[in-house]
């Protein structure tokens, strides 16, 4: 089934690089193009969608009637130097609990940081001038200036704590290094959100509720003058997402001169959580009919392929309710996991199949996660390729 989804791929993306290539003059081989055939997954190596984000309706019409991709790519270049900062600052303190070959059974599996492309943080402010302009109370930015995507844009730079295993000792310890850079003037938190699954199991939370309020009494004891307190926000997802976002503000002094108004989001979330919102991330921006990486050839074939499937309501005519409870079945399912154990060779990095979820015979077999995840990393390594020959 795989390798037809695969062949069926390749001769769509074939046509869409040959049909963009008078454009752009990218000369990539196309023999090369599918030349993965490893379906392990793995969490993806670069930005490939927004951290967060909401349906925008007038997207791609704003999108289009902007000219500012020279200005965004300033800001992506710009903000490398406050990625840095934040890279380093997590590493240094985070360090004691970082799994590593010697100290393989340590609770974080990785740490690591990102910043948006180009495309991305345009798209983005194009979403977010569209919820400024439809808001209830209505307000504006310029989208065309580096300060006024950077004050908007919360998440130019991101950095993502990948935990092997919560246990509520080490995650509380985890929490006191958080309070500490906080309290050394490190680390800037404007807002604590802990996402928890819509039945609210406490057992699945990473994160005690008593460790969070001495988070946040220790970020409103250290604030500056012209910051409101902030609260622990906890937030329920129908897809069963569990996580803990912390927005922070890197215009620190320090690097003010290069970096004024850059802001950035720290998520904490586990491994099999994070493999499984990887590809989740994709299904949402397609089923809201965002744009992916700015309707770069290599993402067509991709969305086209989910369009046609989730569209076939003749024959699953629940397929959106349906889906739905297969996204939370699958959370579920990768949250009660055992914990990454570097003696268990034979663990397979796989996600929850739609059979697995109970709802064989309801939801194409072309929508499994397993199938569209072995499908985003060849489009991800096509997109690599493209970039390297422009």
């Amino acid at each position: 089934m795989l390798n037809i989804q695969l062949t069926r791929f390749k001769n769509n993306i074939n046509f869409n690089k040959s049909h963009k290539a008078n454009n752009n003059n990218n000369n990539i081989n196309k023999n090369n193009l599918f030349s993965i055939k490893n379906t392990k997954l793995a969490p993806l190596s670069h930005d490939t969608i927004s951290f967060s984000g909401s349906s925008a309706k007038l997207n791609r019409s704003l999108f289009e009637a902007f000219d500012n991709i020279s200005t965004c790519t300033q800001i992506r270049d710009d903000a490398k130097p406050a990625m840095a900062y934040l890279k380093n600052t997590l590493e240094t303190a985070l360090n004691p609990f970082l799994a590593t070959k010697a100290n393989p059974h340590r609770p974080i599996e990785t740490i690591s940081t990102r910043i948006k492309t180009p495309e991305s943080i345009r798209e983005k402010a194009a979403d977010k001038l569209e919820s400024a302009i439809t808001a209830p109370e209505p307000w504006a930015f310029n989208p065309n200036t580096t300060e006024g995507i950077k004050g908007t844009v919360g998440d130019i730079i991101g950095a993502r704590i990948i935990l092997r295993k919560s246990d509520i000792k080490q995650t509380s310890q985890i929490i006191g290094i958080l309070i500490d850079l906080v309290e050394q003037g490190k680390l800037k938190i404007t807002k604590i959100e802990s996402y928890v699954p819509a039945n609210e199991q406490t057992n699945l939370k990473y994160f005690q509720d008593s460790d969070l309020e001495k988070l946040k009494n220790a970020v409103n004891k250290n604030k500056e003058a012209n910051q409101q307190p902030i609260e622990v926000i906890n937030k329920t997802k129908k897809t069963g997402y569990t996580a803990l976002h912390l927005d922070v503000d890197l215009s620190d002094p320090d690097y003010k001169a290069r970096n004024n108004n850059y802001k950035g989001e720290i998520q904490i979330l586990g491994y099999d959580v994070a493999q499984l919102k990887d590809v989740e991330d994709f299904c949402y921006k397609m089923k809201v009919g965002k744009d992916i990486k700015g309707r770069h050839y290599a993402f067509v074939p991709l969305s086209q392929h989910f369009k046609k499937l989730y569209e076939n309501t003749q024959d699953y005519p629940d397929l959106k309710q349906d889906y739905e409870l297969y996204t939370s079945r699958a959370y579920s399912i990768q949250r009660a996991k055992e914990p990454l154990n570097p003696n268990n060779k034979k663990r397979r990095n796989t996600l929850p199949t739609i059979e697995e979820c109970g709802l064989k015979g309801r939801i194409p077999q072309g929508l499994d996660f397993n199938v569209l995840s072995s499908i985003v990393q060849c489009c991800n390594k096509i997109y690599e390729i493209a970039n390297s020959t422009t």
